[in-house]
């Protein structure tokens, strides 16, 4: 059965990515020898059909068919930049305000407001993190440490589900 949906991520350089079902469900791993189209039609945002099959080593797409090129604007560019927000808010300066979003535990508040993630859009920043993070991390990691960190974000309160 085909599943519509869009490319969270494709890496050409490692031969794999994430493909997300429109119906919602965890993310279907996407390697580069079960597909037969042009890599580069892959971006992230792309709308896709595909076919899942189940294998020991979990879900992964196959029969993939790119049904519309993603959007024009420049979303590695975006990335980035956000990235670049995220790592600017950790230096010193930062810190005293911090420690006033922790409970009387010590766990942190949840934020909330216009600056909270849906569970879509953390996992794919979550996603590049861990692919800019180490070159030596499999798909079945990055899915592993994807979830459990994304479940754990979404039960704080941290991201909206």
């Amino acid at each position: 059965m085909s599943v519509s949906g869009k490319v969270v991520h494709y890496d050409a350089n490692r031969g794999f990515g994430f493909l997300a079902p429109e119906s919602g469900g965890a993310d279907v791993f996407l390697h580069i020898n079960d597909i037969d189209i042009d890599e580069n039609s892959l971006k992230p945002g792309a709308k896709v059909t595909f076919d899942v099959e189940e294998t020991d080593r979990g879900s992964k797409a196959i029969n993939v068919a790119v049904t519309e090129a993603a959007p024009a604007d420049d979303a590695a560019g975006a990335r980035a930049h956000r990235r670049e927000e995220h790592h600017g808010r950790g230096d010193r300066g930062d810190r005293g305000h911090r420690r006033d979003d922790r409970d009387d535990r010590g766990s942190r508040r949840p934020r909330g407001g216009s600056g909270s993630l849906d569970a879509g859009a953390f996992t794919e920043e979550l996603t590049e993190l861990l692919l800019d993070a180490d070159d030596d991390l499999t798909a079945r990691q990055i899915v592993a440490i994807r979830q459990r960190v994304t479940d754990f974000a979404v039960g704080r309160g941290w991201v909206l589900d």
